[in-house]
C-alpha cells in the first residue's frame, strides 16, 4: 500500500529513532565506558583480589606469586587499612578499661566517705553501690577480653600483610613505612598500674593462638631442627670421612679437618633454619656479617696467617695424627689439627695449642713418620778394660733381643777415645713403635753384663793432692 505523506514521520520515528533512544536509554554504561579514553583499553581491574581477611598464610603466598608489582601495591594498602581499623579497635577497648578503671576509683573513693553514715542508718545505697561495682567489674573484664581477642587479630592481619610485602619486595616495591608500622604496633601491651589488666593480658596472650601458643610451638621446632640438624651433620662428616679414607685416600688430619669442617657448615646452615622457625630474620645478620668482613680480616691478621699455615701443612703432609713430631719448640704426639693450630699431647699428659704459623715457619721433624728407626746408644769403659771384650758382650746383647731387628744388621764398634773413658757406640735398628723399649733394655742388660764381667764404666773425677809444708826450725 502506497504511503502519505502524513505517514512517512511515523514510520521513520517507529524504525529508528524508537529502538536508537530506547538502546541509549538502558544500556549506558558500556556505551560510555568504551568511548571514555582509549577504546582498546581494558575494562579496570578490581582494586583488591584477597577478599577474606581469614585466609591461611600458605593460600596467600600462592595467590600473591603471580600478582605485579601494582597489584601488591592494592593489596598491601587493604591489609594495612584492616590493620589501622583493629588497632583503632584496640585503643577503643583500652580506652574503655581505663575509663572503667577510673569509675571503679571514683566509687570507691565515694564509697569510704559513706562508710560512717551508711553504718549508722543502713539504707540501700550499699546494695546499690555493691550492684555498680559488680557490674563495673565485668565490663572491665569483658573489655580485657575483647583485647585479647582483638590483638589476635591483630597479629594475623600483621602475619598476611607480612606475606604481602615480601612478595612486594621481591618485585622491588618499597615495603619499609609498612614494616616500621608492625614493629611499632606488634607485641604484648601490659598495663602495669592496674594488676587485674596486667595479668589479664599476660595470660591472655599465653593461652592465645597468635602468642603463647605460638611461640612454644616456635620454639618446638626450633629445638627439633637443631636436634635433626646435629644428626645430620654428624651423619654427613662420618660419610664424609669414610669416603675420604676409603676413596680419596687423604691423611688422616685432612680427613677429619675436612670431615669437621663439612659437619659445622651443616650446623651453621641448620641453626640459621632454626632461627627462622623463631621468626628471626637472618638477613640483617647475614649483611651485618658481610659488611664487618673486611675488620675482621684486618684485625686478624695473624689468625688468617695461621690459616694459610694450615693450608700448607694439609698439602705437604709433613705429619699425620698419632706421629710423635717436634715442631714449634714441642715434642709430642699429633692429636688433632684445626686451620688455626695444632694440637699436641706431651708424653706426660700434657695438650699444648701450637699456632700453625709458629711450626710451618720452623723445622719440622717428624719421629714417627718411617715404620724402623736406629736405636743410636754410646757406652763407655775404662782404660784398662778390655774394649774387645766388652765390644763382643755388648753385640751378645743386642742379637739376642727379640725386638732387635736382624736387617739392617746392628752395629757394634769402638768409637772415641775421650779424656777418662773408651766410647763404643753400638746402632741396632727396631720398629719404631718399639724404640724405647729396646733402647732401655739393652741399656740395662749391658750394665748388668758388665758388672759381671768386671767391666768399669768410667764417670768423671777429679783428684786433690795436699802438700804439707814444715815448719822452720827457728819458727817452732
Amino acid at each position: 500500500m502506497p504511503l502519505t505523506p502524513d505517514a512517512i514521520p511515523l514510520m521513520i520515528f517507529s524504525r529508528i529513532i524508537l529502538p536508537a533512544v530506547t538502546f541509549l536509554v538502558f544500556c549506558p554504561l558500556p556505551l560510555c565506558a568504551q568511548t571514555d579514553g582509549d577504546p582498546s583499553a581494558a575494562p579496570a581491574e578490581p582494586a583488591v583480589k584477597i577478599s577474606d581477611p581469614q585466609i591461611p598464610i600458605d593460600q596467600l603466598e600462592i595467590m600473591v606469586k603471580p600478582m605485579t608489582k601494582a597489584e601488591l601495591q592494592r593489596e598491601a594498602d587493604a591489609w594495612f587499612a584492616l590493620l589501622r581499623a583493629k588497632g583503632g579497635e584496640i585503643a577503643e577497648a583500652r580506652l574503655g578499661v581505663k575509663r572503667v578503671i577510673s569509675d571503679q576509683e571514683s566509687t570507691a573513693a565515694a564509697g569510704t566517705t559513706d562508710d560512717a553514715t551508711a553504718a549508722a542508718e543502713p539504707s540501700d545505697a550499699t546494695a546499690e553501690q555493691e550492684a555498680a561495682e559488680q557490674e563495673m567489674a565485668e565490663e572491665k573484664q569483658t573489655l580485657l577480653d575483647d583485647v585479647n581477642v582483638l590483638q589476635d587479630e591483630r597479629t594475623a592481619l600483621s602475619d598476611r600483610l607480612e606475606v604481602v610485602l615480601d612478595s612486594l619486595e621481591r618485585k622491588g616495591g618499597e615495603a619499609e613505612e609498612y614494616r616500621s608500622y608492625i614493629s611499632a604496633v606488634s607485641g604484648i601491651e601490659l598495663d602495669t598500674t592496674d594488676v587485674q589488666s596486667a595479668w589479664s593480658g599476660f595470660v591472655g596472650w599465653l593461652l592465645s593462638k597468635e602468642g603463647g601458643q605460638r611461640w612454644a610451638w616456635n620454639l618446638i621446632k626450633f629445638l627439633v631442627i637443631l636436634l635433626i640438624t646435629w644428626m645430620v651433620a654428624k651423619i654427613v662428616a662420618t660419610s664424609v670421612n669414610w669416603l675420604l679414607d676409603r676413596k680419596v685416600k687423604l691423611s688422616q688430619l685432612a680427613e677429619r679437618l675436612i670431615a669437621n669442617s663439612i659437619k659445622n657448615v651443616v650446623f651453621v646452615i641448620g641453626f640459621a633454619v632454626a632461627l627462622t622457625a623463631l621468626e628471626i630474620d637472618i638477613t640483617p645478620i647475614v649483611a651485618a656479617i658481610g659488611a664487618t668482613g673486611l675488620v675482621v680480616g684486618l684485625a686478624l691478621q695473624g689468625t688468617l696467617s695461621n690459616f694459610a699455615s694450615g693450608l700448607m701443612i694439609l698439602v705437604n703432609r709433613p705429619f699425620d695424627v698419632g706421629n710423635v713430631v717436634t715442631a714449634g719448640g714441642i715434642t709430642g704426639t699429633v692429636d688433632k689439627m684445626n686451620l688455626i693450630s695444632t694440637t699436641f699431647r706431651t708424653f706426660d699428659n700434657q695438650t699444648i695449642h701450637v699456632p700453625n704459623n709458629s711450626i710451618w715457619n720452623n723445622v719440622i721433624t717428624n719421629i714417627t713418620a718411617n715404620e724402623n728407626r736406629r736405636v743410636d746408644m754410646e757406652f763407655g769403659i775404662g782404660y784398662g778394660d778390655d774394649f774387645e771384650k766388652a765390644e763382643q758382650i755388648i753385640l751378645e746383647v743386642v742379637k739376642s733381643h727379640e725386638l732387635v731387628l736382624d736387617d739392617p744388621a746392628p752395629v757394634v764398634v769402638t768409637h772415641a777415645l775421650a779424656d777418662s773413658s773408651v766410647n763404643i757406640v753400638c746402632r741396632p735398628w727396631a720398629k719404631t713403635s718399639d724404640w724405647w723399649q729396646v733402647k732401655t733394655d739393652i741399656t740395662r742388660a749391658v750394665k748388668q753384663r758388665f758388672d759381671e764381667a768386671g767391666i768399669s764404666i768410667p764417670f768423671p773425677q777429679r783428684d786433690i793432692y795436699v802438700h804439707q809444708v814444715a815448719a822452720s826450725a827457728e819458727k817452732a
